[in-house]
């Protein structure tokens, strides 16, 4: 299980570069069901390694973060499934570029309140996974998984945002920002393989 974990993680991490290197030319031909679709399969690639880290770990500490990484890698694929049939259904309706009100209903319903709260489940298994390793004496990646944890209250401010209809003023402020939101995600999961494959 662990070997394919590995393979599978790798895969994902390819994929994830792939769509950072070729996002401009994907996106001029509005193939953005395209790449929904590749990110969908890559939190799919990356579902196993929850578990795998549970059980090489072997600490009953981490079997509440394993479900709380689990669940956020699930949340995560079924949104960016959602969001593929979405706008290769409204695309080929239109045949030309989705309108931006229509673009806008789209991310406050299938795409900010999944994937901030799937951000918020997963950096609360990244503060479990800094437990751990802090537990088997492991302190560089109890620091980095503690770096990343810190994240959780940027997540959490979002998610209290896009839930109220009367906006605070004070929690506009954090709005989503693609570009750290998609360099956290791939350094994280990078680390992560990176770790089985070095460490087992």
């Amino acid at each position: 299980m662990l070997g394919s974990t590995i393979i599978l993680g790798w895969i994902g991490v390819i994929i994830y570069l792939m769509i950072m290197f070729t996002y401009q030319k994907l996106a001029k031909h509005n193939e953005y069901g395209f790449i929904h679709m590749l990110m969908a399969l890559m939190y799919t690639l990356w579902l196993p390694i929850p578990i795998v880290l549970y059980k090489l770990i072997d600490l009953e500490l981490l079997l509440v973060g394993t479900i709380f990484g689990t669940v956020s890698l699930i949340m995560m694929l079924m949104t960016m499934t959602f969001q593929t049939g979405h706008i290769v259904f409204l695309t080929k309706q239109t045949e030309q570029k989705i309108p931006d009100s229509t673009g806008n209903y789209m991310m406050a319903t299938l795409s900010n309140p999944f994937e901030v709260l799937a951000n918020v489940l997963r950096m609360v298994w990244a503060i479990f996974l800094a437990l751990s390793f802090w537990s088997i004496n492991q302190i560089a990646m109890a620091m980095i998984m503690s770096t990343f944890s810190l994240l959780s209250i940027y997540y959490l401010l979002m998610m209290i945002d896009t839930s109220l209809v009367k906006r605070v003023t004070f929690l506009e402020k954090f709005k989503p920002n693609m570009i750290l939101v998609n360099s956290e995600t791939l350094s994280f999961f990078s680390i992560l393989v990176i770790y089985l494959t070095v460490t087992y």
